[in-house]
């Protein structure tokens, strides 16, 4: 078959239109495959390697999965009263609707969440700044560990920190439209959000609401009487399923269905203790938030912002606020600091974009700490790879060379990075550079860490032990009695064995045929450990057999 003459032609026209394209848009088609390469470690999880973090990410699976197979997912399918709403669950509990019981259902809700946090924190960042500053903080808020781990936890944490953030773009919205239908629209949802934040965290939305409070009613006070109505409005709408939650629970379990909120969360947050772990507190910001966290202290000692803040009651006294509600807390986890993350990202790529030098010393100064703390950290990685070989094979799910792969290759970056400090013959200083530099290799490495479960996968044993040949086969077609398991392994094992049952009558150990017990002499002191014999081991916890049934 011959060729047709124009045929060739259209095809080689067609080439150099592609080929033209490509090259005139060539910085928007680069920027795109970056921004798809970035988020796809997102989503690129191996959920085999996954396993359940005891006891928060087994008590959440466990409560979501009974409110996904409840009748009314407003009233606690609990036996006692509950200390939060039940929104914590929610997201959770439709995941597992949608894709059953397994690690990617249960932590997809934080996937989502995270990565819908990121677009709406460059779009806060994108109104109070620019648009080169606002892709830093996105770049920022990525790297840091916490928000890393976090993105892959099954906990209601994301999604209450993406409320949040929807309360401040939405309020945002509104103040910059030109449209009264779209201020009354985005005023509404920024309301909506603000109830919905509590629902889903309880008394825990309270600390950022209260930092968003001088903010908010400095702005709707400067706007017109039907704004303030329309933002009430959103709240109390906002507030019915609160409302419905604290009605069946109140039916149910009597007063205590509704003090028991209140209870938890004054325990949480009054006690003998003022600035709870001060001293710890440091560390834990510095190592948690790395390396935003130590470049914002730096920059804020030795140089000044020179780009003008839009909202600095939002950007400066929000977060200052808040954290010092959270210092005050008498008990305080990393994770209640997550929301204060993309406020602290802005803050740091204000810095770090454009700024002037405070001090005829500030120059040195800031690339002689950072080149003592690069070392510093390239000295730990690379002694952590030598001396704790053991761990590293023990940990690494048989695929130890991947792991001396990443390993390698962040701490080639954190050494490269040395090079953007000084005024040498080719590279000038450039702290912007040295920050990516870090950020981008660390960001991969430790998602590739955590997605193939090489991190966060502590109790991989108890799902290695699940999955033998033998013991799968007695699981599904049995019920398995939990004896004397300690309460971290029995809250793993009450998810993913559903049909399994605590025992708390001891007498009646001798009627049950299969048992799972932490201390085989617990059987002995019994007087029936000779009707049972031993099926498979995992840690210091055994499967038995009753062999007289």
């Amino acid at each position: 078959m011959q060729i047709q003459p124009s045929n060739v032609l259209n095809y080689m026209k067609n080439k150099r239109e592609i080929r033209d394209f490509i090259l005139n848009n060539k910085k928007i088609i680069l920027t795109l495959l970056f921004i798809l390469f970035f988020i796809s470690f997102y989503f690129l999880v191996d959920f085999s390697t996954q396993s359940l973090v005891a006891h928060d990410e087994g008590l959440y699976a466990r409560r979501a999965r009974l409110i996904a197979y409840s009748d009314n997912w407003l009233s606690p399918p609990f036996t006692f009263p509950h200390h939060k709403t039940l929104g914590s669950y929610w997201f959770i509990a439709l995941s597992i609707r949608l894709f059953g019981n397994s690690e990617i259902a249960l932590r997809l809700p934080s996937i989502l969440s995270s990565f819908l946090c990121l677009i709406c924190s460059y779009l806060i960042a994108l109104k109070v700044t620019n648009k080169k500053s606002a892709l830093i903080s996105v770049f920022s808020l990525t790297s840091m560990p916490l928000w890393i781990q976090y993105s892959r936890y099954a906990s209601p944490d994301l999604p209450f920190v993406l409320c949040i953030l929807l309360v401040i773009l939405f309020f945002l919205k509104s103040l910059d439209s030109s449209d009264y239908i779209r201020q009354y629209f985005y005023i509404f949802l920024s309301g909506l959000f603000v109830s919905t934040s509590f629902f889903i965290r309880s008394y825990m939305a309270f600390v950022p609401l209260i930092g968003l409070t001088p903010f908010i009613v400095y702005q709707l006070f400067r706007k017109k009487y039907v704004f303030r109505t329309l933002f009430c409005t959103g709240i109390l709408l906002g507030l019915c399923p609160t409302f419905l939650n604290l009605y069946f629970s109140l039916q149910k379990f009597g007063i205590t269905g509704i003090t028991a909120l209140y209870a938890f969360a004054k325990k949480q947050a009054v006690g003998d203790a003022v600035f709870n772990e001060l001293t710890l507190l440091p560390l834990n910001f510095l190592y948690l938030t790395f390396p935003t966290g130590i470049l914002l202290i730096i920059l804020f000692i030795f140089t000044r912002s020179n780009i003008k803040i839009n909202y600095p009651l939002l950007i400066f006294y929000y977060p200052l606020i808040s954290l010092s509600l959270l210092l005050f807390m008498s008990t305080s986890y990393p994770h209640y600091y997550l929301f204060l993350l993309p406020s602290f990202s802005i803050i740091f790529s204000s810095y770090i974009t454009s700024n002037s030098f405070r001090y005829s010393y500030s120059k040195a100064s800031i690339g002689y700490l950072l080149f003592i703390i690069m070392l510093f950290l390239s000295s730990i990685l690379l002694f952590s790879i030598i001396f704790y070989n053991d761990l590293i094979i023990q940990y690494s799910l048989g695929k130890p060379f991947i792991v001396y792969i990443l390993s390698i290759f962040v701490l080639l970056s954190y050494l490269i990075s040395i090079r953007f400090l000084f005024d040498i013959k080719y590279f000038k200083f450039n702290i912007l550079n040295f920050f990516y530099n870090i950020i981008i290799p660390q960001y991969i490495y430790l998602s590739l860490l955590f997605n193939f479960g090489f991190l966060g996968n502590p109790n991989y044993k108890i799902k290695l032990f699940l999955k033998d040949e033998g013991v799968s086969s007695i699981i599904k077609t049995n019920t398995i009695y939990l004896l004397n398991v300690d309460s971290k392994t029995q809250t793993l094992l009450s998810y993913y064995l559903p049909s399994s049952k605590v025992i708390n009558n001891y007498d009646e150990v001798s009627k049950y045929r299969y048992l799972i017990t932490s201390n085989s002499n617990y059987l002995k002191k019994l007087n029936v450990k000779q009707s049972f014999i031993s099926v498979k081991k995992f840690d210091n916890h055994l499967l038995f057999m009753n062999v007289s049934k």
